[in-house]
């Protein structure tokens, strides 16, 4: 069985779950703090210290399963008493606008993971859904560096391709797209170009590739099979090598569909409810991971982009 660093699970983290995660080889998984309510892309302080708050107070619920990742050795620890370890993570700047030095607060109770922006415009930058791509602002590019400075590690999954390779390029420190795949491979905007592939390569990031229907094929092109997950892990392979190449799932078990009314405003990019995921449990990750032996990929590499290759990240930047 491999083991695996899941680098974004939405899923709802029950006991049940995290027992779930732990039979099936998940040692270590990225939540976004909004994991129990509707996505807020543009959150403002209030909300993001509640949501902080919330999820700090769940994860106490669950303090014989779970260890909330706040150094690098917390991943040993974790594995040592057999819990699943649990880093927290923002899926856009959690409201601090100008005042950068406040997020020194967030490290301080525990945010591990920052997203510079989340589809749209903000203080920091383009997120993908921006047609004018017009890359970092100023405020961002100091973003960056306060990040580096904190050990928080950099998120681009819903960045704008110019925000992404300015920040990947500007970044001391390895950074990492926690779940997408590749736009060559299906022409989806939350895709990453070649250019930000390229950039990553160099950046020494790794890309959390996702069993998301819609970033797996576009959606009018009918339902994604596991053999189009293995289309963008080959290509991301062939393209930057497999030590950049990970697994950010984006399972979303137990979820209900309230929650991504944000997303599913957008059909032609999200598709439609309910989303059909070409690997869709626990169970069917293990499997893909194991044909991947068959992909002329060796044991090691596999085992580095079920685990390796992010937990090295991970790693650099909390030491």
């Amino acid at each position: 069985m491999f083991k695996i660093f899941d680098l974004l699970n939405g899923s709802r983290l029950t006991a049940q779950y995290a027992e779930s995660c732990l039979a099936n080889g998940v040692e270590a998984i990225h939540v976004t703090l909004n994991n129990f309510q509707g996505i807020n892309p543009v959150p403002d302080l209030r909300h993001s210290l509640n949501q902080l708050a919330n999820y700090r107070a769940h994860l106490r619920t669950l303090d014989g399963l779970i260890r909330m990742v706040e150094s690098a050795d917390d991943f040993e620890r974790a594995r040592a008493d057999k819990k699943l370890a649990v880093v927290l993570g923002y899926q856009n700047v959690p409201g601090v606008e100008r005042d950068l030095n406040l997020l020194r607060l967030f490290h301080d109770a525990g945010v591990r993971v920052i997203q510079i922006a989340h589809n749209i415009r903000n203080l920091y930058g383009d997120g993908c859904a921006e047609p004018a791509d017009a890359g970092l602002s100023s405020l961002g590019r100091e973003l960056v560096v306060t990040l580096n400075e904190l050990g928080i590690v950099i998120d681009l999954s819903h960045v704008g391709d110019r925000s992404g390779v300015e920040a990947t390029t500007l970044s001391k420190q390895p950074v990492a797209v926690t779940h997408a795949n590749a736009f060559t491979v299906c022409p989806n905007m939350r895709n990453k170009s070649d250019a930000l592939l390229d950039a990553l390569k160099t950046n020494g990031g790794v890309i959390g590739l996702t069993y998301l229907p819609p970033l797996v094929r576009m959606p009018k092109e009918g339902a994604p099979t596991t053999k189009d997950v293995i289309a963008h892990i080959a290509y991301c392979v062939k393209r930057i090598g497999a030590e950049h190449v990970g697994i950010g799932s984006d399972f979303i078990t137990d979820q209900p569909a309230e929650r991504y009314q944000e997303f599913l405003r957008k059909p032609e990019v999200y598709g439609t409810w309910p989303w059909r995921f070409p690997v869709d449990s626990l169970q069917q990750q293990q499997e893909l991971l194991e044909s991947l032996l068959t992909q002329d990929l060796t044991r090691t590499q596999v085992e580095g982009i079920a685990q390796g290759n992010f937990m090295r990240v991970f790693k650099t930047v909390l030491s």
